[in-house]
């Protein structure tokens, strides 16, 4: 059975995940990708037209299966703060997962280059305050937590320290450790969010 223009598509795009992984985003070429894929460059152009368009549907995908990840942890939640620890917990084992193909040089470009693909990741950051936003909509809603003056600049703020340990959590050693102290400092943040007894 032969595959489909998005089949093919896609397969290409793990296949150019892995080169770019083993070699980095400089050294790598649309040469390079065409031979791991076994086809001829010029067959190539017919699904991307450059390396860059590439990259930018890699981070696409992988942006994808990061928030369906979130989504499903989050849903699986019975409380707020249960929601919010999946949300957080699936978030680092996706990023375990992903960094762990990478070496430390490779990674460290990625890092260097993201600002060329800030428009991509802003759109999905804007995705994960919003499954923030809405776990306290919901918890509030639902009377489990207390009121809060400004969810979006809660939401953000709690999506901006994520950010700031996603390179520690990225490169220690000891991530266990690490989630075992966000999810210890997050039960006390929702101590002070919940609601006593009427």
């Amino acid at each position: 059975m032969r595959c489909t223009k998005a089949e093919r598509r896609q397969k290409l795009l793990e296949t150019a995940t892995d080169v770019l992984v083993e070699y980095g985003i400089q050294k790598t070429t649309l040469d390079d990708i065409a031979r791991r894929a076994g086809m001829a460059k010029t067959s190539l152009y017919y699904y991307f037209k450059e390396k860059d368009e590439i990259i930018r549907a890699i981070i696409k995908n992988d942006m994808e299966d990061l928030l369906a990840s979130m989504r499903q942890a989050a849903a699986a939640g019975n409380t707020p703060e249960d929601k919010l620890w999946g949300l957080i917990e699936a978030r680092y084992r996706y990023i375990a997962t992903a960094s762990s193909r990478a070496t430390k040089e490779v990674l460290h470009e990625f890092k260097s280059l993201s600002g060329l693909y800030a428009q991509e990741l802003e759109y999905y950051q804007k995705a994960q305050q919003d499954l923030i936003q809405d776990i306290f909509r919901q918890g509030i809603a639902r009377g489990a937590l207390k009121p809060v003056e400004d969810i979006e600049l809660l939401a953000l703020i709690i999506f901006s320290s994520m950010i700031g340990i996603d390179w520690t959590f990225t490169f220690d050693e000891q991530r266990e450790r690490i989630l075992g102290g966000l999810k210890q400092h997050m039960a006390i943040f929702f101590a002070g969010l919940k609601k006593g007894p009427a």
